[in-house]
């Protein structure tokens, strides 16, 4: 019988190959149209069994990429979500139950569901390569593993590893899923990994399968239950307690765990949090894909090596771009330099590290300005000074070649208004910190080119960045809605409410930290230049010249509206009333929200799902809500915002 999704082939050894390549898919996925063949199959092996079985992938990058993510949004209630893991529960214990030898072949990648089919085999033959990842990323999605995977994980590795795989969703490299016990053997090369299988088929024994004693887990489950709780709450992000609570069950072998899965898995993927946590996902891999392209561009110059600039050119190096680096101060460039070496060093193995060290070169005077095919301007916040850097480097560039500006907030009319060609002249808008954060805005005007544009694209994607293309006004997408947040804040504490009750509120709801510790951990000057631009209020820009004039500037000075302790503001971190805390955060919101969906309308970024997209991976709003447009769509306080 032919599959549109399996190949099968049955060898003079009675062994049957069995390949996987899902149709129309550049990777492997598990679809339902996929999961719905393999339990045709499995049934058929389970009827006539052969000598043996061998899986495998068929395609030339990855094993198994997990489930299709996208294909969770077809299902309506828990019934149908259990209905569906019925199937593949059984066409995996089929395969586990079959009374020949079994072999999965794992070359790639192998996630969620990839990892859960392998485990349903008897030996796993791992390949020692960098491209091996094995393990459950689920939730990053807000679920746990659904076909099986905690039970034969705990099985195989024992219930510390599967709950440590399980609950932080990081993955293993191909030795260190030998030495865990979950890949049986490991091959040097793929080229072997044929023969391999048909020696471990013709060699097997039960006797050679080893199982790990059931240990005691209840201290390690009691430690991360510490440290989750001092992370998350389970209101937003119910999947690590969850987690927890199913791996501290009396008795939890393999047959429970499974039997577990299920409702745990189907309750999860229903509710908001994963939801949530999917559109993240989502629209990840959509700016991911506006950031795929070749961008031309080999040689990039940075004018200004502050903290943005210096970053800026030290990330732009280690993603394979020759870099030069200019500043009017040669210290501050070498500042740069040194932050930049100890960022290659943490990141990078050798001689990796050192070849990055290498494309990045100090250039006080500028000499790589006429080579370069892109100029990054990170000069200060200053019209004028800006001016003056493009107007010389338009004399100076080559045709062809980018001019970008950095600038968080002036809008690119302004600073283009003396150029010759003002359509050299986009917006490239990054976060800090740098090496962290994943967001660009790319900023174009009527006049800019659209070649340089997307040029620009990919040369945040090739920077490992998720790029959003923005048309230039006032504060782009991000902040033109986080400068109204923050300043709603300032407003209530000079106003006489608790800072502290405030940042708590807004913690509670799932942001990394609260409005007026961000606005500490900005800066308060550079939240006063960016409100100058932007608009605040009289009672904002009054209370924040009195802490600048005070040099009480936040996290950089030692004290702002909190004292700091080098990366620590020091504040109560107090309990506050639920309800009291929610309506806070509903007010402090408000304007984030309403920002947005101007922005939206007025044709700044295209859709609400850009809008979400910029303000989760430029501000690292709550992940669990899906992004504030789409949060507040479900909120009646907000409908009409």
């Amino acid at each position: 019988m032919k599959y549109e999704h399996w190949h099968i082939e049955q060898d003079t050894d009675d062994i049957i190959w069995l390949g996987l390549d899902v149709a129309g898919k550049s990777v492997n996925v598990l679809t339902v149209a996929v999961l719905h063949e393999l339990a045709n199959i499995s049934q058929h092996l389970a009827d006539t069994p052969p000598a043996g079985l061998v899986f495998y992938s068929l395609k030339s990058r990855g094993f198994i990429f997990g489930a299709d993510i996208n294909e969770f949004e077809a299902f309506t209630s828990e019934d149908e979500i259990k209905a569906h893991i019925s199937v593949t529960l059984a066409a995996i214990q089929r395969i586990e139950d079959l009374p020949c030898p079994t072999v999965a072949m794992v070359d790639g990648v192998a996630l969620g569901g990839g990892c859960e089919l392998a485990l349903g085999f008897d030996v796993i033959i791992g390949v020692d390569n960098p491209a091996v990842q094995i393990g459950f990323p689920e939730v990053n999605l807000g679920l746990l593993p659904g076909y099986g995977g905690t039970g034969r994980m705990a099985k195989r590795a024992g219930l510390a590893t599967a709950l440590s795989m399980v609950l932080h969703g990081k993955p293993l490299n191909a030795k260190a899923a030998l030495s865990s016990n979950i890949f049986d053997i490991l091959v040097h090369d793929n080229s072997v990994l044929k023969d391999e299988a048909k020696k471990s088929i013709k060699e097997f024994s039960d006797d050679k399968k080893t199982v790990p004693t059931t240990e005691d887990i209840a201290d390690l489950i009691d430690s991360e239950t510490a440290k989750i709780t001092a992370r998350f709450r389970e209101a937003n992000t119910p999947a690590p307690f969850e987690i927890l609570r199913h791996f501290a069950m009396q008795n939890p072998d393999q047959a429970r765990l499974i039997a577990a899965e299920t409702d745990i898995f189907a309750r999860l993927m229903m509710g908001d949090a994963s939801r949530g946590l999917r559109r993240v996902f989502a629209l990840n891999d959509t700016l991911k894909k506006q950031g795929r392209g070749i961008s031309e561009v080999i040689h990039i110059h940075v004018v200004g090596a502050g903290v943005m600039g210096g970053d800026i050119a030290a990330v732009a190096a280690m993603s394979g771009f020759k870099v030069t680096l200019q500043d009017l101060n040669a210290q501050t460039i070498e500042n740069a330099m040194k932050r930049a070496h100890a960022l290659y060093d943490r990141r990078l193995k050798s001689p990796d590290a050192e070849t990055a060290k290498d494309r990045l070169q100090a250039d006080q005077m500028g000499a790589g300005l006429c080579e370069a095919d892109l100029l990054i301007e990170a000069v200060a916040e200053n019209l004028d000074i800006k001016r003056m850097v493009f107007a010389e480097a338009e004399s100076k560039m080559k045709a062809g070649s980018i001019m970008a500006t950095n600038t968080s907030a002036i809008p690119l009319e302004e600073i283009g208004a003396s150029l010759k060609n003002p359509q050299r002249l986009i917006g490239m808008h990054f976060f800090n910190p740098v090496p962290v954060l994943p967001l660009v805005e790319i900023v174009h005007t009527a006049a800019s080119d659209t070649a340089a544009i997307r040029r620009a694209m990919c040369v945040a994607g090739a920077m490992k960045k998720l790029p959003v293309a923005c048309k230039s006004s006032p504060g782009f997408l991000v902040n033109r809605a986080l400068l109204p947040y923050l300043f709603a804040a300032i407003d209530a504490v000079v106003n006489g409410e608790n800072a502290d009750m405030i940042d708590q509120a807004l913690v509670e709801f799932g942001m990394p930290m609260g409005p007026i510790e961000l606005a500490d951990q900005i800066g308060l000057d550079v939240c006063h230049d960016a409100g100058i631009v932007l608009g605040m209020s009289e009672t904002s820009e009054a209370r924040l010249k009195s802490l600048i004039v005070a040099g009480t500037i936040g996290r950089k000075s030692g004290q702002g509206f909190y004292q700091w302790d080098d990366k620590k503001a020091i504040r109560p971190r107090a309990s506050y009333d639920a309800d009291v805390l929610q309506t806070m955060t509903l007010r402090l919101l408000t304007p984030l929200v309403a920002e947005c969906r101007a922005a939206v309308a007025e044709g700044v970024v295209e859709s609400d799902d850009i809008a979400d997209a910029a303000m989760l991976f430029g501000t690292g709003f709550a992940a669990h809500t899906g992004g504030p447009l789409f949060w507040a769509e479900k909120n009646p306080a907000l409908a009409k915002v």
